[in-house]
């Protein structure tokens, strides 16, 4: 009997001993658990902070790209793509409740990966525009010089014009020393006009260096006082100026650039009438000279 209660005496202390210490050990795990807890709760907290911050970033990004504006048809398609995944991005972000550091750190890498983009889109837009600044620079010289190549042709055309109008004024055979009189049979001047036959006109071919030489034939006509042509047939024609004159005389002759001394004589075919007579001769298309004469 007396080692049953010593036994008893003893275990009743090491019982109580192991009970304190569970206790104890509870204690301890239940300290734990709430600091665990509460590290939990400030991390998330600090996780949920850094997604707001994220969201914010997003939006501010997504701005930017609706700023962006270009008229290229690649880059446009390329920022409606970025577009449409930063928008998706920040509508999975706005349905997170609960965020953890691995998501935070892809969120960031995405929302940087679009920054860089976006980053690179502007580069290539402002390379663009420098480039299509120089391109209209180089269209406006371009079309500068090729206004100032037309205004440098066009003067050499009227130039040339010019020089090719005072040549052929200048190849032209003029005639001078002309005298014009009514003659007889006989080839002697009269100035009653019933007596006259002929009408001779004797002049002068000028000397012209820079015109063409060979044969050339004089026109002449006579224009009475009643304005009529004197003519010996309607099919004596010329051309003058775009129009068929008729003549009343012509001659051909070798002209060799120097001065040629020459008559033409007009037959008359009635008798004339008394008043002024004008005279005109051609060559060439050209008219080379004129005079007037009077018949009594």
């Amino acid at each position: 009997m007396t080692d049953e209660r010593g036994s008893t005496s003893k275990a009743v202390p090491a019982l109580a001993i192991l009970i304190l210490l569970l206790l104890g050990a509870l204690g301890v795990l239940g300290w734990f658990y709430y600091q665990q807890q509460q590290d939990s709760e400030a991390i998330q907290a600090q996780l949920m902070a850094d997604k707001e911050e994220i969201s914010k970033q997003l939006l501010s990004t997504m701005d930017d790209l609706k700023e962006v504006e270009t008229n290229n048809v690649e880059i446009n398609r390329r920022l409606t793509e970025e577009q449409a995944r930063a928008q998706k991005l920040y509508d999975e972000l706005q349905s997170v409740k609960r965020v953890s550091y691995a998501k935070i750190k892809e969120y960031q890498k995405e929302l940087g990966t679009l920054r860089s983009i976006m980053k690179g889109m502007l580069r290539d837009i402002d390379s663009l525009n420098t480039m299509n600044k120089e391109l209209i620079a180089e269209n406006r010289r371009v079309k500068a010089e090729a206004t100032q190549a037309q205004e440098t042709v066009k003067n050499l055309e009227q130039r040339t014009e010019t020089l090719t109008s005072q040549v052929a004024k200048g190849s032209v055979v003029q005639a001078r020393n002309i005298v014009a009189e009514g003659v007889n049979e006989k080839g002697k001047g009269v100035a009653r006009a019933k007596r006259v036959s002929k009408i001779r006109v004797c002049f002068t071919l000028m000397e012209n260096a820079i015109a063409k030489a060979g044969n050339k034939t004089v026109y002449m006509r006579i224009i009475g006082p009643d304005e009529f042509v004197l003519a010996q047939s309607e099919a004596d024609l010329f051309d003058y100026e775009g129009n068929r004159m008729v003549f009343s005389a012509s001659r051909d002759i070798d002209y060799q650039n120097a001065d040629v001394d020459m008559c033409i004589y007009y037959d008359c075919t009635g008798q004339l009438t008394s008043g002024q007579y004008a005279v005109a001769l051609y060559l060439e298309g050209n008219l080379i000279g004129t005079t007037a004469f009077y018949l009594k």
